[in-house]
């Protein structure tokens, strides 16, 4: 007869299993014992490994406080632009306005070295009279 994965040749349940309630053969403990005992022996074995490593390396597991950053080194330094919008919508509307403004205004880029910008509309009116070349 073939077997039908319960355990025994027989088709069907178990008499016995059906006697007590519930499957009598249906899990083998060996494997699961030596599953446990490679996995207890797996994590001494690395246990002693990272042992050997500390103290051919020379560090120890003591008190490492004394390695701590001081105070001044632990104060809040704030990261560097652009940093992430808190308002994305204030924020994305305040771009937009200063954008705009540099657009369309005047004003200087470097006033020593005489760079100003000007609107668009103004530059590419003077574009048309002058020519790219801006003489």
């Amino acid at each position: 007869m073939s077997t039908t994965g319960h355990g025994h040749s027989e088709p069907g349940a178990d008499p016995e299993s059906i006697a007590v309630g519930h499957e009598l053969k249906d899990t083998q403990t060996r494997p699961l014992v030596f599953a446990a005992l490679g996995l207890g022996v797996l994590l001494l074995v690395s246990f002693i490994v990272m042992g050997i490593m500390l103290r051919s390396t020379g560090n120890t597991l003591a008190d490492t406080s004394s390695n701590l950053p001081t105070t001044a080194a632990m104060q809040v330094q704030i990261p560097p632009s652009p940093r992430i919008e808190q308002n994305p919508i204030i924020d994305g509307n305040q771009i937009v306005a200063d954008a705009t403004k540099k657009l369309a205004g005047y004003g200087w880029v470097d006033q020593q070295a005489g760079t100003a910008h000007i609107p668009i509309e103004r530059a590419m009116q003077l574009v048309v009279e002058r020519g790219v070349t801006g003489k």
